[in-house]
């Protein structure tokens, strides 16, 4: 098998495990709080372990060699299918089994720049400030694959440390 067709099959796997373990943290939270969009940023902790497994993984069945960009590879679309699973599933979610969810979580949003303006009207301005307030208001479910999207991406650090600190090339 060529690596280029070992790297992707590697990243769908091992992203639709970290979707499902992601998915079930949220359904964990979903059964024991209130509010499981407000506190499931965790999550992105059970995607880097599963992305150090699945790099992990990569190098051990490649006999023990691994490249820097190979790593770089599965840990970064790894993230993304797992990301956009998850994001997918939470619209599903919040479309078709309970909405509140959602509204609830533009509320408490809102309320949180409200509680905190003056800060925010510093750091962004008072036009940005009902901008931001505007874009709240006409959010839509499917802002949820967007948001999963975009927040993963803060795991493209801990990508890069794992893909230097696990690569080995042959002599």
């Amino acid at each position: 098998m060529n690596k280029k067709r070992a790297i992707l099959k590697q990243s769908l796997v091992f992203g639709s495990i970290a979707a499902l373990a992601c998915i079930l943290f949220f359904f964990a939270l979903y059964f024991s709080g209130p509010n499981p969009l407000l506190k499931r940023r965790p999550d992105l902790g059970l995607n880097i372990i599963v992305i150090w497994a699945g790099i992990w993984y990569y190098k051990r069945f490649n006999g023990g060699i691994l490249h820097f960009y190979e790593a770089f590879s599965i840990g970064f679309l790894l993230n993304l299918v797992s990301a956009f699973i998850v994001g997918v599933f939470l619209y599903i979610f919040v479309t078709f089994i309970d909405v509140n969810v959602f509204t609830d979580w533009i509320t408490a949003a809102k309320t949180l720049l409200y509680k905190d303006k003056d800060t925010f009207v510093k750091i962004m301005n008072e036009d940005n400030f009902k901008r931001q307030i505007s874009s709240l208001n006409s959010s839509k479910p499917y802002n949820l694959i967007l948001d999963e999207l975009m927040f993963k991406q803060l795991a493209i650090a801990p990508i890069t440390l794992l893909s230097l600190a696990l690569r080995k090339i042959s002599k």
